[in-house]
C-alpha cells in the first residue's frame, strides 16, 4: 500500500490522535437493525453489536494506549478477526485474533516481531482442507521484509497455519470469488495471479496504469484493471478475460479508481476526481454518473443499486485543528475541512446529498484508500439501507454513525463511541 516510513507515520499519528480523545461508554441498547456491527472503541478494545437480539458484546478487555486493537474484518460467513499493535515492550508486537462466532474472544492465530498491520481481507469462500477452512490475506510491513508483504493465514483448522504469499510496494489484490486465486498489483508494474493451493505466481503480460487496486469479478473469472496506454501515457480502464482485453473507457489521466458492482453487472469508476461514472460491465455502455465531480471515495451497496460516494464538504483552502491531526497521506485530503456523503441511485440517476462530517483517522484511512477495503469491509448494512461511519464530534469525541438513505433528509444518529465501525455482510 504506502512504504514503511509512511505506514510508520500513520500509526504514530493513529496512537496520538486516539490517545487524546476522551472514552466514551459503549451503548447499552441499540436500536434494531439487520446484521451485526463490529468497532472499535475509544478504550482500544473490540466491540460488536448483534442488532437482531439487541447485545453489545466486548471481544477484548485489555485495550490500551500501548495495546491498540483495531480493523475489525468481518467473513463473509460470520466469523471476525481483528488485530492488536503491542507497544508495551521493546518492540512492536503484532497479534492477530479469529472469533469463530463474531460475538466471542477470539483466538490468537498469528504474532509477528517488528511488523506493522496494514490492511486484512478474508478469502470469500472457504477452502477445502476443512468445513471450516478459510484464508485470511493479511498486509504486513517491517525492515526484515524490505517493505510490504501478505502473510497467508489459513484458519479453521486444528491449528492455524501461516505463510509468506508475496512481497511488494506498493502492494494490492483481490480475491477470485471462490477463494482459491487473487490478481496482483506489485510495485506499480506488474499484475499477476497468485495461485493459493499451489504458492505460484502467473505474471500478466499487461503494463499497469496509473490506478492501486486491480478488481476480480465477483461472479466469474474476468478481471478489471486500468492498463497503460504507450500512445500518449494515459490508462485504459479495461476488462481482461481469456487472455483477452476490452477497453471500456480509454485515454483516462489518471489516478484512475474503480470496482465491480456485487452482482457484476455494473462497472463504476472515476479518474482524477472526475465524476463518479457507472458502466454496464458487458456492453461498456454508459448508464449513469454523478452530478458532481471531485469524487474522494465510492462504496456499491449490497444490492447493486446504490453508490454511496464522498466529496469535500466545504471548499479547500481553509483551515481546521481537528482535521489537521489526521494523517493526510492523499494529495485530495490535505485541504479538507470536512466531507459528506451522497448517494447515486443506478437505475433513475437520482442523487441525495447529505451533511458534512469531520472523518476519525481510521475512517479517514479507509477514505484513502477505498478501493481496497471497498472489497473487504463493508460500510453498508446487508439491507442496502443504512450507511456507517466514523467521525470526529465539535466536542472532539468519536463518534460512530448510521445514516438512513431511504429517507431525504435524514439526521444520522449515533450507536457508539468509536474509531471505526465495520457491518457484517449478512
Amino acid at each position: 500500500m504506502k512504504t514503511t516510513t509512511h505506514i510508520l507515520l500513520i500509526v504514530i499519528l493513529g496512537f496520538i490522535t486516539r490517545s487524546t480523545l476522551s472514552a466514551q461508554d459503549a451503548p447499552t441498547s441499540p436500536p434494531s437493525l439487520p446484521g451485526r456491527i463490529a468497532y472499535v472503541g475509544p478504550d482500544q478494545n473490540i466491540y460488536s453489536l448483534n442488532m437482531d437480539a439487541d447485545e453489545m458484546h466486548p471481544l477484548t478487555t485489555d485495550g490500551s494506549r500501548s495495546r491498540v486493537y483495531q480493523w475489525p474484518t468481518w467473513a463473509t460467513d460470520g466469523r471476525l478477526a481483528y488485530f492488536l499493535s503491542d507497544r508495551s515492550g521493546e518492540m512492536i508486537v503484532t497479534e492477530v485474533f479469529v472469533s469463530e462466532d463474531g460475538n466471542n474472544a477470539g483466538n490468537l492465530v498469528y504474532t509477528g516481531e517488528n511488523e506493522l498491520f496494514n490492511y486484512a481481507y478474508w478469502a470469500p469462500q472457504n477452502c477445502a482442507d476443512s468445513e471450516r477452512c478459510r484464508d485470511l490475506a493479511v498486509l504486513l510491513s517491517s525492515e526484515a521484509a524490505g517493505g510490504l508483504f501478505v502473510e497467508l493465514i489459513r484458519d479453521g483448522l486444528d491449528e492455524p497455519l501461516s505463510h509468506l504469499a508475496g512481497v511488494g510496494g506498493p502492494f494490492y489484490f483481490s480475491w477470485s470469488p471462490d477463494g482459491s486465486r487473487m490478481i496482483w498489483q506489485r510495485n506499480t508494474r506488474e499484475l499477476a495471479i497468485y495461485d493459493v493451493m499451489g504458492d505460484s505466481l502467473e505474471v500478466l503480460p499487461l503494463s499497469p496504469g496509473l490506478f492501486q487496486t486491480p478488481d476480480w469479478s465477483p461472479v466469474d473469472d474476468r478481471l478489471l484493471v486500468g492498463l497503460r496506454n504507450g500512445e500518449n501515457e494515459t490508462n485504459d480502464l479495461a476488462i481482461v478475460a481469456n487472455g483477452e482485453s476490452q477497453i471500456l473507457a480509454a485515454q483516462l489521466r489518471g489516478p484512475i479508481a474503480f470496482a465491480w458492482s456485487p452482482d457484476g453487472n455494473y462497472i463504476a469508476y472515476t479518474d482524477r476526481g472526475g465524476p463518479l461514472m457507472v458502466l454496464d460491465a458487458h456492453t461498456g455502455e454508459t448508464i449513469t454518473r454523478s452530478p458532481v465531480t471531485g469524487i474522494l471515495s465510492f462504496f456499491w451497496s449490497p444490492n447493486s443499486q446504490h453508490l454511496a460516494y464522498i466529496t469535500l464538504a466545504t471548499p479547500p483552502g481553509s483551515i481546521n485543528v481537528r482535521v489537521s491531526r489526521q494523517p493526510k497521506p492523499a494529495a485530495a485530503f490535505q485541504d479538507a475541512i470536512s466531507v459528506a456523503w451522497s448517494v447515486l441511485d443506478i437505475s433513475t440517476g437520482a442523487n441525495r446529498r447529505y451533511g458534512a462530517f469531520f472523518p476519525t483517522q481510521d475512517m479517514l484511512y479507509m477514505l484513502v484508500y477505498f478501493d481496497q477495503f471497498a472489497h473487504s469491509h463493508r460500510l453498508w448494512s446487508p439491507d442496502s439501507r443504512y450507511l456507517i461511519y466514523a467521525e470526529i464530534t465539535p466536542s472532539n469525541e468519536v463518534s460512530i454513525n448510521l445514516l438512513d438513505t431511504a429517507q431525504p433528509n435524514t439526521v444520522p444518529f449515533s450507536i457508539a463511541s468509536g474509531f471505526i465501525g465495520i457491518w457484517s455482510f449478512e
